[in-house]
């Protein structure tokens, strides 16, 4: 992840989550033989004539799903209810723990522990499922005016930070896609925290992070550190992510490999970079990148110049050009146009040194 954007406190966007959670503690007390009434579960403001409508309108899709899953919870002991319930707690401080090794109760939040905790039924997952398809309604919880405040904190370049090879979709166009960064299907107790949604460009979320699951991505047995999209202070915050392309063979430099290889290696090469790398497969993405656009990166490196003299005066020109490209700028590709330069600079010698000087007319 390249940089963190800032956490948008949206009260009707959170009154959601507050009403499943005055229903989860209130369910907890309910007898094997109660009888789903609304009106003894809910706060008086998701209701309306005594009926699950938070908005004057009745919603029977979010009603059945609701008594599917009280009916298989009020079956259960006491103590399977309260354990049922600090679990839901345990999940509400997901953001938490991403890049905390250290929590060990991260699989208890799983679909598999759930359905067994809950006669192996999928009565959760349904209601979570209703709940999530409820909250990303345009007009219901005014999701688009927290995209709004969201996309007007981004970087003035608005990349996305998950990719830094696409924008984050303009407000005025449509609204990026609201990843859920533990995949609602393996963690639905989170299906609907705003903390564990986030927007990203629509490449990175429905092509590469599809369902992955971040808490583990390399091994089902051990946690792996991901970092958390969200800073509750600033704006945003530069993670100060670098590219390296040492290893690279230019093509056309090489008798025994003329297509040339990139090779790109993420600094700091640490645990968050590689779960990075693993979940959106940043360094292939990257190498395809460079492959398609470096003859085009090499234009415009010359464009405007005269024929360079020496090796030494095509460095100074790279030199000075790469900086147009520093990372910390936050613009689309300039993490890795300015790892090409910078690479291209260390690596000049006489071969490379005749094909840019070729280009210049």
């Amino acid at each position: 992840m390249l940089y963190k954007y800032q956490f948008v406190k949206h009260r009707k966007l959170r009154e959601l989550n507050f009403h499943f959670l005055i229903f989860i503690r209130k369910a907890i007390y309910a007898g094997k033989s109660a009888k789903f009434e609304p009106s003894n579960f809910f706060h008086s403001t998701f209701l309306t004539n005594g009926k699950i409508a938070p908005k004057g309108r009745e919603n029977k899709e979010l009603h059945n799903k609701f008594k599917a899953f009280f009916d298989v919870f009020k079956k259960l002991e006491k103590s399977q209810k309260r354990d049922f319930y600090e679990l839901i707690i345990f999940s509400q401080d997901i953001h938490l723990y991403f890049e905390d090794v250290s929590i060990v109760d991260i699989a208890k939040m799983q679909s598999d522990n759930i359905r067994s905790l809950l006669n192996n039924t999928n009565v959760f997952n349904n209601l979570m499922d209703a709940m999530w398809n409820y909250l990303k309604s345009p007009n219901a919880w005014e999701i688009d005016k927290h995209y709004d405040i969201f996309y007007g904190n981004l970087p003035d370049s608005k990349m996305c930070p998950f990719c830094g090879l696409n924008k984050i979709s303009d407000k005025h166009l449509y609204r990026s896609d609201y990843d859920h960064i533990a995949y609602k299907a393996d963690f639905p107790m989170s299906a609907i925290n705003l903390k564990n949604i986030t927007p990203s460009c629509s490449e990175c979320n429905t092509k590469f992070k599809t369902t992955k699951n971040v808490f583990y991505a390399f091994d089902k047995s051990s946690r792996s550190q991901y970092y958390y999209p969200y800073t509750f202070k600033t704006s945003f915050s530069d993670l100060n992510i670098r590219l390296d392309l040492v290893g690279s063979l230019f093509p056309n430099t090489d008798e025994s490999k003329l297509e040339g290889q990139w090779k790109i290696t993420i600094l700091p090469n640490d645990e968050f970079t590689k779960t990075w790398n693993k979940i959106y497969n940043i360094e292939c993405r990257y190498s395809k990148l460079v492959n398609v656009n470096y003859l085009q990166w090499n234009d415009e490196l010359v464009f405007g110049c005269e024929k360079f003299l020496t090796i030494d005066s095509l460095k100074e020109r790279i030199r000075n050009f790469k900086k147009g490209f520093a990372p910390n700028k936050l613009r689309i590709e300039y993490h890795i146009k300015y790892a090409y330069y910078d690479y291209l600079e260390k690596s000049m010698n006489d071969i490379l040194f005749t094909q840019i000087n070729s280009m210049i007319a």
